[in-house]
């Protein structure tokens, strides 16, 4: 009697960037590169809330950080977009003056 080996299937995870659905890992969350492919979706986010005219405050770039898995991916997020927001106030600054 031959027996055959099993295959066993390791679980794959999807990326957690939410926009390719590619498989990673078991101990990962991301395709390399893609927890920066994250943050930037989600600073695209408030960048499409400014251009709606609505303004974008702290209180809506913690909402927006509370999606980041990690403390580092939400510093990261919360320091472009605290750089963002201080661009459009200049924008907005400058705008007023002309």
């Amino acid at each position: 009697m031959s027996t055959k080996a099993t295959v066993t299937e390791i679980p794959v995870n999807t990326c957690a960037c939410g926009t390719c659905h590619e498989a990673v890992g078991p101990k990962a969350m991301y395709r390399p590169g893609h927890d920066a492919r994250h943050v930037s979706v989600l600073l695209q986010g408030l960048v499409n809330e400014y251009a709606d005219g609505r303004k974008v405050t702290k209180a809506l770039i913690a909402a927006e950080a509370k999606h980041l898995p990690t403390e580092a991916l939400r510093a990261k997020f919360t320091r472009a977009a605290e750089r963002l927001m201080s661009k459009q106030a200049e924008a907005d600054a400058k705008a007023v003056e002309k």
